[in-house]
């Protein structure tokens, strides 16, 4: 299995990478011995690990953005490089869709980018945030489930979750909510790349209208490592100073800013108007 995230240079290609690292407690190190790391957007590291162990490998694992560490885009081509890598090695390509499902396009970022994976799966955006997660693939692996593989939960098909999911849907198709979501995004990142170059402060926006990282200090973002070099102290504490003036995101620069149907073009002014007046004041 391959999860494509990050690796140190050092450890492109090898038989295994020796960073595969848990997530958190009770995670076994054994784990790692199954796990094979590279670095996101890089073809040729893909490639080399593929020549040496492609074989090996059940799956690519991947969000079609890093959606929890900056909401760092695919480049151009990138997406479609690993579909056509798995259909050459035989290995299927999971799409982690948790933040890009039925919020980058009705579709997530298949339907974006013209993709088909093998297995996908989505969560909470599908509830419009009830505590609700799919997922789903080619029938032929499907048709798997029940069938050698046990499948089950105490809130597996919760009525009230499946319920929301459905009328959130339903809006999603009868209301302009992607294309509303879509306008007002592009209107505040628009703002935020005025704000901070009228300021000096170097400034990536990466990721979609809906969702998108703000990366300060920075003058691109292609992978995990390049948003390491981030400036987090300043982004921290220009998140507490907005808090304070009514604008709430997460303190977390890996965090993504997520735009809803019930922003109004009001609140993106007041947004900026806040990110304004705190950019002007607050020193890095």
């Amino acid at each position: 299995m391959l999860f494509s995230t990050y690796a140190p240079p050092e450890t492109y290609g090898n038989r295994l990478s020796p960073i595969a690292i848990p997530a958190s407690s009770g995670i076994p190190r054994a784990l790692r011995d199954l796990v094979v790391t590279v670095p996101f957007n890089d073809r040729d590291a893909l490639e080399k690990t593929l020549r040496n162990v492609g074989h090996e490998l059940a799956a690519i694992i991947t969000e079609p953005m890093l959606g929890n560490y900056g909401s760092v885009e695919p480049q151009p081509g990138f997406l479609e490089f690993l579909r056509s890598k798995c259909n050459e090695y035989d290995i299927l390509l999971i799409l982690d869709e948790i933040k890009t499902g039925f919020r980058v396009a009705r579709g997530g970022a298949q339907e974006l980018y013209g993709i088909r994976a093998d297995l996908v799966t989505y969560a909470k955006s599908m509830g419009n945030g009830y505590p609700v997660a799919a997922y789903g693939g080619r029938q032929e692996i499907m048709d798997i489930l029940g069938d050698g593989v046990s499948q089950g939960g105490t809130f597996s098909g919760n009525s009230l979750a499946v319920a929301a999911a459905d009328a959130t849907l339903s809006i999603l198709e009868s209301q302009p909510v992607l294309e509303t979501i879509a306008g007002n995004g592009q209107r505040l990142q628009e703002g935020l790349r005025t704000i901070f170059r009228k300021a000096g402060i170097s400034t990536v926006i990466s990721g979609y209208p809906s969702i998108f990282g703000v990366a300060i200090g920075a003058e691109e973002i292609v992978n995990a490592r390049d948003w390491a070099r981030t400036d987090r102290d300043y982004y921290q504490r220009f998140a507490a100073a907005l808090l304070e003036r009514g604008v709430l995101f997460d303190h977390d620069p890996r965090e993504p800013w997520c735009l809803c149907y019930s922003h109004s073009e009001a609140d993106v002014d007041h947004t900026l108007g806040a990110i304004d007046e705190v950019v002007a004041s607050l020193k890095r």
